[in-house]
């Protein structure tokens, strides 16, 4: 039997198994609404799910649709101006819409719990990680002191957290990313919870961590036959762990089936187009499609399918009635008019065929250029030997260390790595904003690093711009959209006057897919994807020849990450802009770039053309960043084999690395012995 078949009888056998059950969890017709400056607010429409004892369903859709609020309804969670205003939520024989706050004290935690989305907000930092688990501890299970410690100790190895002992008297901003959520999945299983779940638990990870989370995760439900609900927007993490797959739009469920049905054959044009923006699916050098105009205002009475007004495919039905839950086998359902026998039929988009038939190999633009081949190329941003440091003497720590690469006018250079490689260091500090202790960086040839003139200052400040990674923190949360947006202009005077500042603050905010009346509000009332393109707007608004890209997309959904990687193409394209992209994910960086550079521990170890860096990848490290990428095809996902990166397998004591050019283009950084196997690699 081969692997594909053998992996669908496993599909079509959990299929029969989920049947065959009882539910554990069922919520019938479940409304939420929040009560908002004087107006009301229906988060969650009738939404309705079944879930059942040791699956993993994953909740799938943008930012908005209600994916947190209505799993929050399960451990009592809402905001205090929410409330469930409809329908019932069955849970051993109960009903918790019914459920008072002292009532939850004996299912949350100890029979639902939940990992959220940032650790750090989650977590104390003023008290020890060794504290914060054992207060879970002592609270769902009833041990104290020396039990409760060795207890948490056990949980703290079981989370894969080596040195328990030293890490229990840590505090929150001593650990990495990924070991901070370790501790928050840590947490939630010390009392051994019934049902997870895990609200967009690697969205800000390295592929790498990423990996390590899910498996961790994975083990942890076996080993306790935990329920586990996946709340994400990355439909590769998707495909590595979903027994069952629910979309949600507009506080609807509105497709519902196991992960082969929803990848392979959708049947809601929202479906389609979720996974037709997904970028291993596009053709490089051509626009991804994404989804037109925003998701409708839940303040509004809405007539008919929700989606309608973005729906290519719709109906006159669609616009005027509510479809009904229509079933296309026993374990799929979808609520579009679409599956009506009455519908005309509407083939799938190319990209869902494309999926099912995909390798590892993604469609190229032929037709594309790339500056760096051109032989009239203008370097526009030399970097030479740059190291930077923090701290001193005994505290010295070199964060970047002689590194060097060059970016030409108009290309696309990424940088890619894991947390704490140096990335977003490089990228601060060619725009100045971290000094350099060590080389050079050259804008058009005129070295802007160290100490320059105020006129040069500030022409370097015009024409390079950066995009930062956390909305939340680069924001401010006094201000209002209007203000964050046009700060730049109205710092170096580029408007007429007040109707031109307003004009060209609308035309930034509606090119990163915002209405022009978001203008007026505030950060906190945006979902993170939006207060992501609210920065990407105030980066573009200052018209500059060089962006820094930190992280741009990596808290977007996917529909929004295909807007923003299509406007900076075409921004790229008509004001002749020219990128440093510092991403985690691999599939975006491939279809954006026309080079990339790999970063580890503050050293750039290979730098090649995307295509043949991706095809042809020689340095270990990147091997095992490549093995972690995830793939939104469930099948070649579950095959696939993670490698895993060891630093140790280079002896650098005698034979010394070098920089070395293997191939036209393409650079890997080894000794002797290991270029030579390199070359013989590329020789095969």
């Amino acid at each position: 039997m081969s692997e594909a078949l053998r992996k669908t009888v496993d599909f079509e056998a959990r299929a029969r198994q989920v049947l065959s059950q009882v539910p554990l969890l069922s919520a019938k017709e479940v409304e939420v609404t929040f009560s908002l400056r004087g107006q009301k607010l229906t988060a969650i429409r009738r939404a309705s799910l079944d879930l059942y004892e040791g699956e993993t369903l994953a909740i799938v859709g943008e930012s908005g649709s209600g994916k947190s609020v209505f799993t929050k309804c399960f451990v009592g969670m809402l905001d205090k101006n929410g409330s469930i205003t409809h329908g019932s939520i069955e849970y051993e024989g109960q009903d918790l819409t019914q459920f008072r706050e002292q009532d939850w004290l004996r299912i949350r935690g100890r029979k639902i719990a939940m990992v959220t989305q940032d650790p750090m907000t989650s977590l104390n930092p003023l008290k020890t990680i060794g504290k914060q688990i054992q207060e879970s501890v002592e609270l769902h299970q009833g041990l104290r002191g020396l039990a409760a410690k060795k207890e948490t100790l056990r949980i703290l190895e079981a989370v894969g957290i080596p040195n328990p002992e030293v890490r229990y008297k840590q505090y929150p901003h001593e650990f990495s990313g990924g070991m901070r959520q370790r501790v928050v999945i840590a947490t939630a299983v010390a009392c051994k919870p019934q049902i997870l779940i895990c609200d967009e638990p690697t969205t800000a990870l390295d592929v790498t961590i990423q990996a390590q989370i899910l498996d961790l995760i994975r083990r942890l439900q076996r080993e306790q036959n935990m329920t586990i609900i996946y709340i994400t927007h990355d439909l590769g993490v998707v495909a590595n762990v979903a027994d069952r797959v629910a979309v949600m739009y507009a506080g609807q469920i509105i497709e519902i089936g196991m992960a082969n049905e929803v990848f392979f054959d959708p049947w809601h044009p929202y479906t389609w187009a979720l996974l037709s923006a997904l970028p291993q699916l596009g053709v490089k050098g051509e626009k991804l499609p994404a989804i037109d105009g925003t998701p409708p205002n839940l303040f509004n009475k809405i007539q008919g399918d929700a989606f309608a007004p973005r729906n290519r495919h719709a109906l006159n039905i669609d616009f005027l009635e509510e479809p009904p839950m229509y079933e296309v086998t026993a374990t799929h359902q979808v609520k579009a008019w679409l599956r009506d026998p009455r519908a005309p039929k509407v083939e799938q988009p190319k990209s869902i065929l494309r999926l099912s038939e995909q390798s590892q190999k993604s469609e190229i633009d032929t037709g594309a250029s790339h500056p760096h081949l051109d032989p009239n190329r203008e370097a526009l941003i030399e970097v030479k030997n740059m190291q930077v440091t923090f701290g001193t003497g005994r505290r010295k720590f070199i964060a970047v260390d002689d590194v060097n690469f060059t970016i030409y006018k108009g290309e696309t250079f990424s940088l890619v790595g894991e947390s704490g490689s140096g990335k977003t260091t490089i990228g601060r500090a060619i725009v100045r904003i971290n000094p350099i202790t060590g080389g050079e960086v050259l804008f058009r040839g005129e070295r802007i690093s160290g100490k320059i003139s105020r006129e040069l200052d500030t022409k370097v400040i015009r024409s390079m711009q950066m995009i930062f990674q956390d909305p939340m923190a680069s924001l401010n949360e006094r201000a209002k959209v209007d203000y964050i947006v046009s700060e730049g202009l109205i710092n170096f005077h580029m408007y007429k006057d007040e109707h031109d500042r307003q004009d060209k603050v609308q035309k930034a905010l509606q090119e990163v897919g915002l209405l022009p009346e978001f203008s007026s509000r505030f950060p906190h009332e945006f979902s993170g994807g939006q207060r992501q393109r609210i920065g990407i707007a105030r980066s573009l608004i200052m018209q500059p020849e060089f962006i820094v890209a930190d992280e741009p997309i990596s808290a977007l959904d996917v529909s929004i990450r295909a807007q923003v990687l299509n406007l900076l193409n075409d921004l790229k394209k008509s004001r002749s802009l020219t990128y440093l992209f510092i991403a985690h994910d691999l599939s975006v960086v491939r279809f954006i770039s026309d080079r990339i550079a790999v970063i580890h521990k503050g050293r750039i170890v290979e730098l090649a053309e995307s295509e043949e860096l991706f095809l042809h990848p020689l340095h270990p490290y990147t091997k095992a960043l490549l093995s972690a990428v995830p793939n939104p095809n469930p099948y070649v996902e579950r095959a696939k084999s993670l490698l895993v990166y060891d630093p140790t397998v280079h002896d650098y004591r005698v034979d010394k690395p070098v920089w070395e050019e293997i191939l036209p283009g393409h650079f890997v950084y080894g000794n002797a012995r290991e270029l030579d196997g390199y070359r013989r690699e590329v020789e095969l």
